[in-house]
Order: C-alpha cells, then structure tokens, then sequence
C-alpha cells in the first residue's frame, strides 16, 4: 500500500466537490497544506497539526470535513506506530460517517483499517477490509479508486505467498494507470509486478521491470518512491550474484531512506546488505549492519525487523563459535517474538472491542432517536385518546429493554472474548500438529500412488487375461499358443505387480522410520569418540565411494542410546554419498567431538560436497523434501535423523554455513532420564 495516503487526499478532494461545507474550501485547502507540511516533519507532528486544527475550527468543520481530518490523523498513526489509538480514530470517523448518505464515504475507513492491520501483519483482517474497500469503490464513480483498491489487494495477497492472485491484481492495477496516464503509478504497478516475478523466480522479467520502474520515477522526480525500484534491484542482482552491483543499489536505498526519516523500510534495506556481506564472508561489516538494524527496530518499535536481525546475529554468533552470545541473541529473538505475537493480539483484540463499541453506539443512537420520535409523537398527540399514549409507552419500554439486553450481551460477549484470547495458544499449537500430519499424509499418499497404482493396474490386466481364458475355454476355442501366449502375459503382469508391491512394502518401512520410537534400546554408557572409530569404519566401507574419514576430539563419556547414534551418523553418511560426492573427486568426512560449557556434548560433521544452499536449510528436516525427486529419493533420510536426535536422544540438531559442504552440528546431553517419554508421531521439523 505505498501509495494509500494519494488515495485518501484524492477521495477528500472528491467529497470536497460534492457536499457544501461551513468552511470555504480555499480556507479547507490551507489548513490542509498544514497538515501535510506538519507531517513532513514527522506523523507526530502531523497527528498535533490536526487536533490543533479540530480543536480551534470544531464549530466551523462541516462533518465530511472533520472526518477527512479524522482519516489523516489516523493515516498519521499508523505511521507512527500508536495502532491502537488509530482504530479509535477510524471508529469516530466511521460513527460521523453514518449522518452522510453520500456513497462511498466509509471507503477510505475500510482503507486506512486494510493498511493498520498490514503494518502489524495481521493479513486476514488486512484482506477483509480491502475486500470492503473494493466494493465501496464502485460508488465513488472513479476508475482511480477501483485500481487502487486492487493494488492494496494485491499486495496483501504477495505477503500471503498467494503470487498468482498478486500477479492479476497488479497486473489490473498497471492497464489502469497506463489507460489513465499516470506516470506513479505505471512505476508502482511495475514495481510491484516486478516484485512477483522476483519470488517466483524470474530473475530477468524482474530486473526489467524494476529497471523500468526506476528510470519512470527518475525522469518525474518521484525521490520517496525511487527508494523502492533501488532496493528491488538490489535484491534482484543478489540472487543473480553479483554483489557489487547489488550492493551499490541497497546502500542508495538506504541513504534516500534515511533522508525521508523512513526507518521501517531502511532496516529491510540493511538486512538484505546484511545477507549480501554473510555470503562474502565480512563477518565484521554483517554485525556492524545488524546491530544498527537492532538499535533502529528497537527505538521505533519494527518488531518484524528486530526478530529478523537478531535470528541473523544469533547464526553469525555461532559461526564464530561465539555460542554464549550467540543463545544471548536468540533469546532475545523468542522475546521479541513474544512481544510482536501479544501486540497483534492486542491489535486484533482492540479492533474486535471497537467494532463491538461503534455497534452499541450506533445502537444508542438510533434509540436516542427513537426516543426523540417518540417523544415528539406525544407533544403532537396529547389531545388523542389515553389508549394511544399507553402504546407509546409500552413502545418505551420494550425499546429500553430490548437496548439494555443488548448491552448485557455484548458484555458476556467480550468477557467469552478474553477467555478465547488466553486459549489462542494451545489452538495455534494444535494448529501445527494438524499441519504437520496433512504433510506427511498427503506426502505418503503421493510417494505410494504410484506403485499402488501400478498393482492395481496388473490386477485388472490378469482379471481380464484370466476372464478371456475363460472365456475361451468355454467355447472351446483355446489353443496352444493361445494359453502359452496367456502364461507370458500372466508371468509379466505377476513380476509387475510383485515389483511394486515390493516397493510399496519397502516405503512403508521407511516411513515406519519416521517415528520418533526407532526401536529405542537400552540406556548405556559409552565414550563417544571410542564408539564412533569403533563402527564408522564399517559404515563407510560398505559405500561404493572411497572416502576419507577424519574421526577427531574429546572421548567424552556420555549415557544415552548408542544404537541411534551410530544410525543417525549412518543416515549423514548415506546423505553425503547419495547428494554431495556426487561431483566430489575426492570425498572426505571430518567428525569431530567436543564439550560445551553447558555439559552438552557437540558433534561436528562435515563434508567437502557441494554443500547445501542457504534457502533450502530451512526445508531439509521435512519429510518427502529431496532436490531429487523421482531418481528414487524419498526425503526421509534428514527427518529421521532430526526426529531420532530431538525426540529421542533429548539433543538438537542444526545445519550451518561452511563454505567447504555440508556441515551439521549435533548438540546431545551428556545424560538423560531413564523415564523419557516418546512422541511416537511423525515430526515435521520448521528448523
């Protein structure tokens, strides 16, 4: 929504011209001018503009200007972060609005509440609101209102990951700026497709448009937005590669931020120039970068930012083997994240009290009126007879019941309300169990349709053979040739199907292990340096590579299950040799062992293969997800090793960065209880 607030001015200047107002509009225009010169400054200094104005023109300001004012102000809040107090504003503007008959005044409070609800990244309530907004917009008799509404659409719908629905919004947005002639527009429409060609991947398309987006904003002197195009294309050129260039293209974003006071979109600017020097390996440039992101986001409340800068200090505390700073940081990110979770609620909580409130005033006020009728209706009617003024009064009373029943019940609503608030939490966490069983589900059932299929298919074949043969025989026209030709034919289709069934019996035994109960033995004591030269050996001769074993560290003694360590190192091994030699002349395992000063023990394996590309890390714990896919790899092989390490040995399991290959660190206790209790149900690991 990066042009919402041109919708909002150009909707105030539509109902300027349609309604008379007490105050002329040239003198309207200049305090208007004030406002937004105010708020150049700063939204704080733009929201004391406008109550200065309400304040000291409050008998002057017709309604429709008042509640222009009331959209500003609000406008102003979201900028400045105070959510809450901008939904009451929007709540008094929209309990005004409902004296205007004109059409589509409530569009920009549907608007303004989409862009409140963004910025806190509350999407749902976001899209329901633009959806409201798209359908006042019609009323308006303006294609400008229409298109923009789609734009907002769209872009909630990009952060949803819903790019196609994003891509036909834009796309609509875009014909109508080029049909109207609107040079910003034309570039935010290609900025924004350009932004989806990006996350799907088409790199090219979206360095063109973006180039194209960036010399429209640059020939009309559009400086705020030309940060957007900059920053685009920075992230463009380093998914292509090419550092240098991209780098040059964030840093310019960041300064024309910066000079625009715009924080918020000066830490995504930094993040991503973050990335860029953790690639190239400037570990001491990526903390300078990240802690001024942490000490912006912090001082101007970007939780968003703030969780994403310290998620990336804690992965580069511990690439450094700064592991004391690095659990420091993440710490400090579960709090964070904490926090922006409990202000979403309190977001979305304040949303619900204010839409139950603008209700029951709403209500009141038609019962107020009510009451004026009636009141009226009496004054008129006194000369009538006794039995119409015992109705009206009875009228009276059922209306004050009926009002006072209403509020009574919009109290127990609200106190179920909270009660449903503080079980949020177990309802998102069963959420993710369901998720997580519709994932491995649907993957079963799509690695398993084929071979069932394939029997299914040799059945019905043999029953048709066998049929025919029946039939033959019972006319007694089968031959010689004609049964051997049935015997081959019956042979071949039984070889098909004991093939697949085969098949299928042998995934259901990997899929078995997936459980986190891997036949679970007893508890020993072993030293694990001891234990792993004593078995690695054998692991690794039994692969048709020869590769070169390093076995290094501390023999430290550890209580826990032997057997499953030495499977899951079996299964690291097998992944090395099925994804990572597969180019490697001479491949080579390094294990090492260490203690930390938590009594935990680390496993360190490395490999010197083509390593694991930084996107996929966050994937490679999930069942059925393999780069692989249909050369007879599952994607099993790293959420049995994730379920086997979590779930049943009590440790953890991490994949770093090693610009060598792929590098795992396996974090074990030293001891666990001998009363552990299993979740024996598949996992699905959001490492």
């Amino acid at each position: 929504m990066k042009e919402c607030i041109w919708l909002f001015l150009s909707f105030s200047i539509f109902i300027c011209t349609s309604i008379n107002a007490q105050l002329p509009d040239e003198e309207f225009s200049q305090l208007r001018t004030q406002v937004s010169k105010a708020a150049g400054q700063s939204p704080l200094a733009g929201i004391e503009q406008v109550e200065k104005i309400i304040n000291e023109y409050n008998q002057k300001l017709a309604n429709f200007q008042t509640i222009r004012l009331l959209y500003l102000k609000s406008w102003y809040q979201i900028n400045a972060d105070r959510l809450e107090a901008a939904l009451d504003t929007l709540a008094q503007a929209r309990l005004m609005a409902r004296d205007i008959k004109e059409p589509g005044i409530l569009y920009s409070y549907y608007s303004i509440s989409a862009s409140a609800f963004s910025n806190i990244e509350l999407y749902d309530l976001a899209l329901k609101n633009n959806l409201k907004a798209y359908q006042e917009a019609p009323l308006l008799n303006r294609p400008q209102f229409i298109a923009q509404t789609e734009n907002n659409i769209g872009h909630v719908y990009l952060k949803l990951g819903l790019l196609e629905e994003a891509e036909n919004y834009f796309q609509r947005f875009y014909n109508s700026a080029m049909e109207l002639d609107l040079a910003s527009q034309q570039a935010t429409g290609l900025n924004n497709l350009g932004e989806v060609a990006y996350l799907q991947g088409k790199l090219g398309k979206a360095k063109q448009l973006h180039q194209e987006a960036l010399e429209i904003r640059r020939a009309n002197g559009y400086d705020y937005h030309l940060s957007w195009s900059l920053y685009n294309l920075g992230r463009v050129y380093a998914s292509e590669g090419n550092f240098r260039q991209a780098e040059q293209y964030l840093k310019d974003a960041i300064k024309n931020w910066q000079n625009k006071s715009a924080h918020s979109k000066t830490d995504r600017a930094l993040l991503e120039l973050v990335k860029i020097y953790l690639i190239q390996n400037r570990f001491d440039e990526a903390q300078a970068k990240i802690e001024q992101v942490i000490q912006l986001a912090e001082q101007y409340k970007h939780f968003s930012s703030l969780q994403r800068a310290l998620k990336l200090k804690s992965e580069l505390m511990q690439q450094s083997g700064e592991l004391i700073e690095a659990l420091e940081a993440l710490k400090q990110y579960n709090s964070a994240y904490e926090t922006f979770t409990k202000k979403q609620a309190s977001i979305g909580l304040a949303y619900m009290l204010s839409q139950t409130e603008l209700q029951t005033k709403e209500m009141a006020l038609k019962q107020l009126e009510q009451a004026h009728q009636i009141t009226l209706a009496k004054a008129e009617s006194e000369r009538r007879q006794g039995w119409i003024i015992l109705c009206s009064s009875l009228i009276i009373i059922t209306v004050t019941w009926a009002f006072m029943y209403r509020l009574n019940s919009k109290k127990r609503q609200l106190q179920n309300l909270l009660t449903q608030l503080n079980n949020t939490q177990e309802k998102l966490v069963e959420s993710e169990k369901m998720r997580a069983m519709t994932t491995l589900v649907s993957g079963m059932a799509h690695q398993l349709n084929t071979p069932l299929g394939l029997v299914i298919t040799a059945d019905s074949s043999l029953q048709s053979l066998v049929e025919r043969l029946s039939t033959q025989f019972s006319s007694q026209s089968l031959t010689q040739k004609l049964l051997e030709q049935f015997i081959h034919e019956a042979t071949e289709l039984l070889q098909l199907s004991q093939k697949n069934s085969e098949k299928a019996a042998d995934m259901v035994q990997r899929f078995k292990m997936m459980s986190a109960k891997l036949q679970i033995s007893e508890l020993t004591n072993f030293c694990v340096l001891s234990f792993l030269q004593s078995h690695t050996k054998t692991l690794i001769a039994t692969q048709q590579k020869s590769i070169q074993l390093c076995l290094d560290g501390e023999n430290i003694e550890l209580t826990n299950y032997a057997p499953v360590l030495l499977k899951v190192i079996a299964q690291l091994i097998e992944n090395s040799v099925k994804h990572g030699f597969t180019n490697t002349e001479n491949p080579k395992i390094e294990i090492v062992v260490e203690c930390d000063a938590n009594e935990h023990v680390l496993i360190h394996y490395k490999d010197n293969g083509s390593g694991i590309a930084i996107e996929k890390r966050k994937q490679i714990f999930d069942p059925f997800y393999t780069t692989r896919l249909g050369e007879g790899s599952l994607g099993l092989g790293l959420n049995i090793i994730y379920n086997s390490v979590v779930h049943i040995m009590c440790g953890q399991i991490d994949c770093i960065e090693d610009s060598e290959g792929a590098h795992f660190v396996i974090r074990i206790p030293k001891e666990i209880p001998h009363n552990t209790v299993f979740d024996a149900s598949p996992i699905v690991s959001h490492s």
